[in-house]
């Protein structure tokens, strides 16, 4: 390139990203007053404001800060039993049936487990007062209003004049001023959060769950003026296939009825990654100009198109030159948006991203936001967030009854994240109240967010019914508005008796096929999640589960419906200096003083690692089985962030600011959750002869490319030695789920020793890896009990009595003898952990004590793993210290087998304790160790080493329990039945 050309080039580039620092200016032709800072604020609990006219008042006897909320500036009730929150409701039955937080109820110490509580509290209007100062060259010009988030109804007056409402939670407030005069002017704002449709108790947008009952204004504030003629609005629609994107131009302002002569130019410049360098064409016509110029045009971005997708988020600024000639007047408008080049669509029982299928890896975002309680405005900080998608191999978020801020589409527009938003509902929609609000609060974040590359589904809610003919009128006016995006009515909404939510939507969000008999779609079909609903725990270890009959039943694309729902216990220490906020982690406050109270608080850090681990390998199992599925178009995890609402469920890989926890590995997590993933479907993971083992090798692809795939398998003992390879047949694999590579088996090894072996899976240029846990338990002999072990199902006066002779006692309580009758405790806590003795389990982990001689030659971790399944599967753990424990058992004492109670209640837990009763050694095991012991390899060996250790030398408690603390474990009301 010559001198000339070069400085012509720089000068071209130079003139463009002048353009776009000035696009705001010229985007509608405006300049800005900015509002942030200081208003003047009174609040209308009693909504007196209107008929005492405040809006003619100068000045209001508070100020605050805006952008923000008047929560967390101090203003509002003191939380206590008498507040009465979103529901409409006090907290006084949530009380009544939680006995173990009753301390917490009352004025001066109100704590709750059931949400984040605010230091102060309010529902209701707010009135706020500011002055502002029309500059001399705004004199009787047309200005806009901008309030970018607003929660939820405002109404404006200027010098006491009314200028209309606004109702809006997902997009901007924006109001008309029309013409002012140069000079001072006092803004009057009435923001009311209470309730003005009924969206639900519990949806994200407006609800105490999460964010939602803020009451202020966040993010821009500012007075727009605006120039007489204006673009009001462009959309785009990308032809990927033919390379061109057709825009719809909308030019407001002219004179009706007299014809515009008007020349346009586009120029498209790439960025983000994207190095195309489009030419700019030139449009011209004539129009008879009516209320508004509607014009559509197609420009082409040529052979060398970039698309944009998870992989390369190519972007395209566009830039629009309009010169516009009416009679005398000549208008020049300049005006510029962010376009990426995708098309996302339906394809069977699958989507595609540019006619490539692809896979959705989502994540049900429920609006956590800790420090605020609303949604972070900036772009920054929701790129972190969507960094820690990519970190943990997610493409995908679905927004669970809310639709976030315009900063989280561009932020997502730039790194390759897919966005699915919702119209803030979550409740049964029957009521033509509802529609009214659903249709215009659609229609805005259509306008609004429509033409961001990262937009690609929408829908209207969370779960339950409704009206029919209401959601056919929603789908119909969604697609006749915009037909760019996939549409759903509810998440999760076909499993009600009464017709069916999703009839004529484009995709389903399911945890099971809605015909009957139903199939279930995840690992816990049921709610709410008992244990017999899990195939967790119905069927032993395995890794060939998947969902292909669900698949199979439906005609449309399905998404596992909030998938894994594992709980880990919260590493308190660590969270609870990050709440800084107004908003207060209670439920942390709560655990930390009960864990005190029983003598576990030394053990936090344990526990953590205990129930994380265990959380980790639940989900990967989740998730695996989602990839084995052919056909299925995706999930949604709840989820990836802890979740502070519903009673707190600690479920994520992260905290709730979306901090990686301790005991997970990002890079780890990559190799089963990613777009390609290796995976062995093993019909068994704990065997009895390793020579049954076989496996079959298959892979998840949905990169952008097909691959060439060779293969290697590795059988691995405990320390690494390898004991058998096998090389897969290299296959060309195109995108697809549960492909299958080959098998693999074993028929030459001898393995006569319990041990714990690893599968692992490796792709011949090391770019893929997997591997897998399974551990061998040979056949061996049931030992019997000796003869000076005395057994029995119940405490009583004799067994009292021979313990006090001296006598060896082995007590096997049923769980109807026990304490609280607690359910099995195999896999972790399902969701928030359903009180005393609800849900799928009754722990989140379990800690052992691998030195303790019971574990001799018995492989395990500090952390439960596939081998205890049998084990757990029939084990009832025993409440040894509690809220309401009257005589509980040593501070100090730690049992070598203990469940970690969920975080709300924290009672000290046992499967197996150890205890000297005056002359008499006592051992108590809640563990079923004596049924079907032929088929029971692994609690055999359990059994056989606590029959070892209770007959050896090495058997000696040397911690004395009294009696009353024995008899705390039991129900003797059941066990006299």
């Amino acid at each position: 390139m010559d001198l000339k050309n070069r400085i012509l080039s720089l000068m071209k580039k130079t003139i463009f990203y002048i353009l776009l620092l000035a696009q705001c200016y010229f985007a509608f032709g405006q300049d800005k007053l900015n509002l942030v800072g200081e208003w003047q604020i009174k609040l209308d609990p009693n909504n007196i404001g209107i008929q005492q006219q405040w809006f003619n008042e100068k000045s209001f006897p508070n100020t605050l800060t805006l952008p923000g909320c008047i929560q967390e500036q101090g203003y509002g009730e003191i939380p206590s039993p008498k507040t009465i929150w979103w529901d409409g409701k006090t907290l006084g039955g949530w009380f009544k049936s939680r006995p173990w937080v009753k301390e917490y109820n009352k004025a001066g110490n109100f704590k709750t487990q059931a949400f984040l509580v605010p230091d102060r509290y309010y529902i209701g209007a707010t009135w706020f007062i500011k002055e502002i100062e029309i500059p001399q060259d705004w004199d009787n010009e047309a200005v806009n209003l901008f309030l970018e988030r607003c929660h939820w109804e405002t109404k404006l007056w200027v010098d006491g004049n009314y200028f209309g409402s606004n109702r809006s939670l997902g997009t901007p407030h924006t109001y008309n001023l029309q013409q002012l005069n140069a000079g001072k002017h006092t803004l009057v704002l009435r923001v009311d959060n209470s309730s003005k449709v009924n969206l639900g108790s519990r949806a994200h947008a407006t609800s105490d769950q999460t964010a939602g009952t803020w009451n202020g204004v966040v993010g821009k504030l500012e007075l727009r003026k605006q120039n007489k003629v204006y673009i009001k609005q462009v959309l785009t629609f990308p032809n990927v296939e033919a390379k061109e994107v057709n825009v719809e131009i909308e030019i407001t302002g002219l004179q009706e009825n007299k014809k515009a002569l008007w020349t346009i130019e586009i120029d498209a410049k790439g960025y983000n990654g994207n190095n195309h360098q489009p030419k700019a064409q030139v449009f011209s016509g004539k129009e008879t100009v009516k209320d508004k110029v509607l014009l559509n045009l197609t420009y082409s971005l040529g052979k060398n198109m970039q698309v944009w997708d998870e992989f390369n988020p190519n972007l395209y600024k566009l830039t629009f030159e309009v010169n516009i000639k009416q009679k005398q007047n000549n208008f020049k408008i300049l005006h510029s948006i962010n376009l990426g080049m995708k098309e996302f669509k339906v394809n069977g029982s699958q989507f595609t991203m540019n006619g490539i299928k692809t896979f959705l890896r989502g994540n049900a975002d429920c609006a956590v936001m800790p420090k605020t309680g609303y949604a972070p405005m900036d772009v920054a900080s929701w790129k972190k967030v969507w960094q820690t998608y990519k970190d943990f191999g997610l493409n995908m978020a679905r927004f669970h009854s809310w639709c976030p801020p315009r900063a989280a589409f561009i932020a997502a527009d730039e790194m390759g994240i897919y966005l699915a938003p919702e119209v803030m509902e979550w409740t049964t929609v029957n009521k033509q109240s509802q529609l009214d609000f659903f249709l215009e609060e659609s229609k805005k974040i259509l306008d609004t967010y429509g033409n961001h590359a990262s937009f690609i589904q929408m829908g209207l809610g969370n779960e339950r019914g409704g009206d029919a003919a209401m959601f056919k009128q929603l789908l119909d006016n969604w697609r006749a508005w915009d037909s760019r995006h996939l549409y759903t009515i509810k998440a999760n909404a076909n499993y009600e008796a009464k017709g069916f939510a999703n009839v004529g939507a484009d995709f389903e969000v399911l945890r099971k096929s809605r015909k009957e008999p139903s199939v279930p779609a995840r690992y816990q079909a049921g709610w709410p999640p008992k244990p017999e609903n899990s195939a967790f725990i119905n069927r032993a270890p395995q890794t060939t589960i998947n969902w292909c009959e669900a698949v199979e039943r439906e005609r449309i694309p399905i998404i596992q419906h909030e998938t894994a729902q594992i709980c880990a216990f919260p590493n308190i220490d660590v969270e609870l200096p990050k709440y800084t906020g107004y908003l207060k982690p209670a439920y942390l406050e709560i655990a930390k003083a009960q864990m005190k109270e029983r003598g576990l608080y030394f053990q936090l850090q344990e526990f953590v690692e205990a129930s994380g681990k265990w959380q980790v390998a639940l989900t990967r199992e989740e998730m695996e089985a989602a990839y084995r599925t052919p056909g299925l178009a995706g999930f949604h995890w709840l989820g990836l962030a802890d979740f502070t609402g519903q009673h707190t469920a600690p479920v994520g890989f992260t905290d709730a600011f979306y901090d990686a926890k301790t005991y997970v590995n990002s890079e780890e997590v990559r190799q089963w959750n990613a777009p390609t993933v290796l995976l062995a479907a093993m019909p068994q993971r704990i065997l009895t002869n390793i020579n049954t083992f076989e496996a079959d090798i298959l892979v998840s692809h949905f990169g952008k490319e097909d691959l060439n795939l060779e293969v290697v398998a590795h059988l691995k003992s405990e320390n690494g030695d390898v004991l058998k390879s096998w090389n897969l047949q290299p296959k060309k694999i195109t995108q697809g789920s549960g492909q299958k590579l080959g098998d693999i088996k074993v028929s030459d090894l001898k393995i006569n020793n319990v041990c714990h072996l690893i599968l692992e899976l490796q792709s011949l240029d090391k770019q893929l890896i997997n591997s897998y846990d399974l551990w061998v338990f040979p056949e061996i002999e049931t030992k019997d009990v000796p003869n000076d072990i005395i057994v029995s199902e119940i405490w009583n006066a004799n067994i009292q009595k021979q313990l006090e002779q001296g006598k060896t006692v082995l007590l096997l309580p049923k769980q109807k003898h026990l304490k609280d009758n607690l359910p099995m405790c195999f896999t972790n806590h399902y969701w928030t952990s359903f009180g005393k003795n609800d849900g799928q389990s009754s722990a989140t982990g379990v800690l052992f004590d691998t030195i303790h001689p019971i574990f001799k030659d018995f492989p395990t971790e500090t952390h439960v793993n596939w081998q205890w399944w049998d084990v757990l599967t029939h084990a009832h753990p025993m409440v040894l210290d509690a809220y309401d424990s009257k005589s509980p058992w040593p501070k100090e004492y730690k049992s070598p087998l203990q469940p970690i109670d969920s975080w709300k209640i924290n009672r000290k837990l046992a499967l197996f304790v150890e205890a000297k009763i005056g002359k008499g050694k006592l051992v108590i095991c809640s563990i079923d160790i004596e049924t079907d012991l032929d088929n029971r390899p692994v609690t055999k060996l359990l059994r056989n080493n606590l029959l070892d250790y209770m007959s050896s030398k090495v058997f000696n408690p040397q911690k004395e329990i009294d009696i009353a603390s024995i008899k705390e474990i039991f129900n003797f009301q059941n066990q006299n039945k």
